[in-house]
C-alpha cells in the first residue's frame, strides 16, 4: 500500500494515537529490570552490576564508554564494576536506553533505514549538545541532559516500526506529515510507559514549543533540549536567540548560541564519543 502525500495514514494513526490502540514497543527485558534496580534504594550496587553483565554486547559498549576521551587521563577500565563506578547510575541509564532504542530498531526496507539513520544522528546530536549546554546550569544534571536529548524524538520509532510492519511506502512529504502530526505523542506515550519521569516524559511535547512558558525563571531540561535541538539544524546561524523563550531561562548571551559548534568543538567531540 503506497502512501502519499495527502496522508490518511497520518489520520489513521492520530486516531489510534488518541484511543490508545497504537501498539508500542516494549523495553527490552533486561533494560527494564536494570532500569527498575536504579531506581530502588534497596538494590546494592553489585546487583546492579550482575544485572547489567547479563548482555555481553552492552558489555562492550559500558567498557569503551568508560575508557572514552571524556576519561582521558585515568587507567583504563576492563571489567563492569570499574566501568559502572567511573560512569555513574545517570550515564549508565543513558547507556541502556541507548542500546534498548537499538535492539528495538529493526527496520529492513532501505527506504526507512534512511529515516532511520536520520533519526539516529539527529538523536546523538542533540544528546551530545545537551550535554554541553546542561553544564552552564547548576541544578541540571549534564548526564541527564543528554539522557533528554536522546529521547527528544523516540516517538519517530514507533512510527518507522508500524510503517515497516504494516508493509506501507511512505513518500518523503507524507512521512514528513506522519512524523509532525504524530511522533509527539507517540513519544510522550512510551516514554510513560517505561516509567520515565515527568521531566523527561515532556519532552517530546515541550521542545517543539519555542515560544514555551513555563512559569520559572529557571531553565528546565526541555529548555535544553529545544536549544540544542534548534543548534544542530542548518538555520542555526539565522536564528532569532533573543525570542526564543528557552534561550532566556537559560540566562546565556544569545552570541554564544551563534558561535556554539566553534566554542566547543573538543566539548561535542567528547561527548558525541560517549554516546557513539
Amino acid at each position: 500500500m503506497r502512501i502519499s502525500s495527502a496522508c490518511p495514514v497520518a489520520d489513521d494513526l492520530s486516531l489510534a494515537i488518541e484511543r490508545n490502540e497504537l501498539t508500542l514497543p516494549t523495553m527490552p527485558a533486561w533494560a527494564a529490570k536494570v532500569q527498575r534496580m536504579l531506581d530502588d534504594i534497596n538494590v546494592s550496587a553489585g546487583q546492579i552490576v550482575t544485572a547489567v553483565s547479563s548482555d555481553p554486547a552492552f558489555v562492550a559498549q559500558l567498557i569503551k564508554t568508560a575508557n572514552s576521551a571524556a576519561y582521558t587521563g585515568k587507567p583504563k577500565v576492563d571489567n563492569v564494576n570499574a566501568a559502572v563506578t567511573r560512569l555513574g547510575y545517570k550515564m549508565l541509564r543513558n547507556l541502556i536506553v541507548s542500546a534498548s532504542m537499538s535492539k528495538l530498531a529493526i527496520i529492513e526496507k532501505p527506504a526507512l533505514k534512511k529515516y532511520l539513520n536520520e533519526f539516529w544522528d539527529h538523536s546523538r546530536e542533540v544528546a551530545a549538545t545537551s550535554y554541553v549546554l546542561a553544564r552552564s546550569q547548576k541544578h541540571l544534571n549534564p548526564d541527564q541532559a543528554m539522557l533528554a536529548g536522546l529521547i527528544h524524538d523516540i516517538g519517530r520509532l514507533p512510527l518507522f516500526l508500524h510503517i515497516e510492519k504494516k508493509n506501507l511506502v511512505v513518500d518523503g512529504p507524507a512521512m514528513d506529515i506522519i512524523i509532525r502530526r504524530c511522533s509527539a505523542m507517540i513519544g510522550e506515550q512510551l516514554l510513560a510507559i517505561w516509567e520515565f519521569p515527568d521531566e523527561l516524559v515532556e519532552i517530546p511535547m515541550a521542545h517543539e514549543d519555542i515560544y514555551r512558558e513555563t512559569g520559572s525563571p529557571r531553565a528546565s531540561y526541555a529548555d535544553v533540549v529545544t536549544i540544542a535541538n534548534m543548534l544542530t539544524r542548518a538555520t542555526a546561524k539565522v536564528v532569532d536567540w533573543d525570542k526564543i523563550t528557552a534561550v532566556k531561562r537559560m540566562g546565556i548571551a544569545s552570541d554564544l548560541y551563534r558561535e556554539f559548534f566553534d566554542r566547543f568543538d573538543k566539548d561535542l567531540t567528547i561527548a558525541r564519543e560517549m554516546l557513539a
